[in-house]
């Protein structure tokens, strides 16, 4: 019997059960489990059989299809693999699933930029890297040039996360910063001028390293951490 004419999207069971019969040509292959799966540029694929029409539809320009490790790829699906020179990886789709979803709300949250900060920012921002799990994080930055460079390279990537910069420059951090086209940035230099952040659509913010309270700061970040200001 001639595999190509065979459907075999609609009588699965009927080919699997033929192919097994064949010696020459073994269904499923070992796939290699992965013990750090990727979590960018992978499709994610939850059928039981995988078919080359299924590949088609969900892998798109993706290198990485993961699939179930009880999954069963057909012949046609492992030409089309090795056509694209795709890799195979077989993991827990649940684990993936909320790997991926952590991965997608740090991408979607805020990213700081410490260029300098006073004692009370700094207890400020310990406070806010316990309290905010992934929807923050931050680095060190060695000048406001430094810092605004690498803001304006990442939002230009299409990063979808928003960026602070504590600097005692803010008027020098928000004019160089705004010069890409891509950049919506703002002065935040008390609490009052929290409603130029969703007024632009602001993807970058400049705060003053020092000079606001505890309070002050502590508010500023309230709000941008529980709305969705991005």
């Amino acid at each position: 019997m001639n595999l190509d004419q065979i459907d075999i999207d609609g009588i699965v069971q009927s080919v699997l059960q033929q192919l097994r019969q064949r010696e020459d040509r073994p269904l499923v292959s070992a796939i290699e489990p992965v013990s750090q799966p990727k979590l960018n540029n992978v499709a994610v694929i939850q059928s039981a059989v995988v078919t080359a029409d299924l590949l088609t539809e969900k892998v798109g320009t993706n290198k990485t299809v993961r699939v179930s490790p009880k999954a069963i790829i057909t012949p046609a699906a492992r030409d089309y693999l090795r056509e694209k020179n795709i890799t195979v990886e077989s993991v827990d789709v649940a684990t993936t699933q909320n790997q991926t979803v952590k991965s997608e709300s740090k991408q979607n949250g805020w990213h700081g930029l410490v260029v300098s900060a006073s004692e009370t920012l700094n207890s400020c921002l310990q406070n806010l890297e316990k309290s905010s799990n992934s929807r923050w994080s931050q680095e060190l930055s060695d000048s406001t040039a430094a810092a605004v460079k690498l803001a304006q390279q990442e939002v230009a990537r299409g990063n979808k996360r928003g960026y602070m910069i504590f600097t005692d420059k803010v008027a020098t951090a928000c004019c160089e910063v705004n010069r890409s086209e891509q950049v919506r940035g703002v002065i935040i230099s008390r609490v009052a001028d929290l409603p130029a952040i969703a007024e632009v659509k602001a993807n970058v913010i400049c705060l003053p390293a020092s000079g606001l309270s505890f309070m002050e700061y502590r508010q500023i970040f309230h709000q941008l951490m529980t709305e969705n200001t991005l």
